[in-house]
């Protein structure tokens, strides 16, 4: 299913090429019968989990040409992650719906074609996956945004990426199964990938930043998608912009909480965004842990490398509570914020300073960080 944070104008100027059905990569009848269209209004599978059906789709590519492209690397999520098969398995799914729709005759719609566009610019940096820690995204969600702030202001660890999250974190925070979000920064232009020259063409007028996840509910694999100008205020983004089901098969009810979980998983990530500008540290890049090795003209084993990771070493800032016979404040967070600081000739220039949220309430020794940083 999908659904959009998009205004009407760039909803109207986004073009897409019309590609005929004769030019869609071939697949046998019963693999198309098996690919989801999360896009048409559900997938239509019975897989008990979002893990579970990636695990199935990745199976229809994993010996292609295809595969390399998708997972140009080979790496081991941490513990408390969705495996990296659901990232390119996610790719598989997005492009293979232009099949599903093509077949039936079925237009694009506004939320399909940003996120090809997200899809074709992580497939171009070659699926760079970050992977966030989960003391440091309770703070991250515990900050509140900026008032001084545009997207244009922004700096990515990469202009395409694909941000994993700890999937217990993201069941409390949304509610839902998601882990991987693919979001890319684009300038104004055409967006097509090379190497798969039966995908459409897309021409985006104005700059902006897209992300696109999936998640799994009731059974169904469900899409959505966000799409923002890049001179837009990080703080006004969220309520500038309609919010659009395109699926119509839910009532109202399940139209706002779907509301609801694309406004916080956009907050978020306008959050994670602002956060690392004032603490680029905090991203630590991958290396090549074992190198490719070939025996016999074969592939004996491919190489492997480390995850990407942001937050590694950030601890949570805690107000502990001593052994005193007074009543103690319940579990919750002194919330955060960025200001900017005046520094350099004069105090004449100004930087962001990230004030980090602390967790007041806990018991000395307790462990827990759960409450309102998610």
């Amino acid at each position: 299913m999908s659904y959009a944070n998009i205004s009407q104008l760039d909803r109207a100027q986004e073009h897409c090429e019309t590609i005929p059905l004769n030019a869609v990569p071939q697949l046998k009848l019963v693999e198309r019968d098996r690919l989801a269209d999360p896009f048409a209004g559900g997938s239509r599978v019975s897989q008990r989990s979002l893990s579970d059906y990636f695990t199935q789709q990745q199976g229809l590519f994993a010996d292609t040409e295809l595969a390399a492209l998708l997972e140009p690397r080979r790496i081991q999520a941490p513990p408390g992650y969705h495996s990296t098969n659901c990232v390119s398995a996610g790719l598989f799914v997005l492009l293979g719906s232009r099949v599903v729709r093509a077949a039936r005759g079925l237009p694009y719609i506004p939320t399909e074609i940003a996120a090809h566009v997200v899809g074709y610019q992580v497939i171009r940096y070659r699926v760079p996956i970050y992977f966030i820690e989960e003391q440091f995204i309770r703070a991250v969600a515990a900050t509140d945004l900026p008032h001084d702030f545009t997207l244009d202001d922004l700096h990515w660890p990469m202009p395409a990426m694909v941000v994993g999250f700890p999937a217990r974190f993201m069941r409390e925070y949304l509610g839902r199964d998601v882990c991987y979000v693919y979001a890319a920064n684009c300038g104004a232009g055409d967006y097509a990938v090379s190497e798969l020259p039966g995908c459409p063409r897309i021409t985006i007028p104005k700059s902006k930043v897209a992300w696109q996840f999936y998640c799994w509910q009731d059974g169904n694999l469900e899409s959505f998608v966000s799409s923002y100008m890049r001179q837009d205020r990080v703080d006004e983004t969220i309520s500038n912009y309609a919010y659009t089901d395109y699926t119509e098969i839910k009532d109202e009810a399940g139209i706002a909480t779907d509301k609801e979980v694309t406004d916080r998983l956009s907050a978020l990530m306008l959050k994670l965004l602002v956060i690392l500008n004032t603490r680029p540290q905090l991203v630590e890049t991958g290396r090549c842990v074992r190198p490719q090795k070939i025996k016999h003209g074969r592939v004996k084993h491919c190489e492997l490398w480390s995850p990407n990771l942001i937050g590694r070493c950030y601890r949570t800032i805690r107000e502990d509570q001593g052994g005193g016979t007074h009543a103690s404040p319940r579990v919750h967070w002194r919330r955060g914020f960025v200001r900017s600081q005046p520094h350099g000739p004069h105090r004449s220039m100004r930087k962001p300073v990230w004030i980090q949220p602390v967790l007041v309430g806990l018991q000395a020794g307790a462990g827990t960080e759960k409450g309102q940083g998610v």
